[in-house]
């Protein structure tokens, strides 16, 4: 769902994003990788964040937000960006305000958050990882894994990441 525990995307705010933007520009972007994505809720919901906590300086700083899924059907859906009032429940009225626009009874994510967000079909576990990635999450997958294939994911992960990457 979109900012599924709000108290995570609340740390992220106010402790981890801060931590993110230094040094970041429109040359120096700032990516993020969400793997296991599913149809998408997740990064657009770390996008819909990074763009309430840059606010007017949204433009200045180039946000490359990598979400990949196993799933080409979850791709296809995360990429159209549209989800019904049931995908939306709890998701503020301001924010359904900014963020989406209203499409033949459902919403859809408006260009300015699509166009931060890259969906791919990807396996971690047997594809190349991404590099230079500043954050990674991976909240929807993890779960599902066995310890020895979490820990493989893990060595991926932190492959991926820059050294000072969360």
């Amino acid at each position: 769902s979109f900012f599924r525990d709000p108290k995570t995307f609340e740390n992220l705010f106010n402790t981890v994003f801060p931590e993110l933007i230094k040094g970041k520009s429109s040359v120096n972007p700032l990516r993020i990788w969400t793997a296991g994505c599913s149809t998408g809720e997740e990064a657009y919901s770390m996008a819909m964040c990074l763009h309430e906590y840059l606010s007017d300086e949204v433009s200045t700083i180039k946000i490359q937000i990598f979400a990949t899924d196993i799933s080409e059907k979850s791709i296809a859906i995360a990429r159209a960006g549209v989800y019904g009032k049931r995908e939306l429940e709890g998701v503020p009225e301001l924010r359904l305000k900014q963020f989406f626009s209203r499409k033949d009874g459902s919403y859809q994510v408006k260009k300015i958050v699509r166009d931060m967000c890259v969906f791919a079909a990807h396996n971690f576990l047997k594809d190349p990882p991404f590099s230079k990635i500043d954050f990674i999450s991976c909240r929807n997958v993890l779960i599902y894994m066995e310890p020895f294939l979490q820990k493989k994911a893990f060595t991926t992960f932190h492959y991926a990441l820059n050294e000072k990457g969360y």
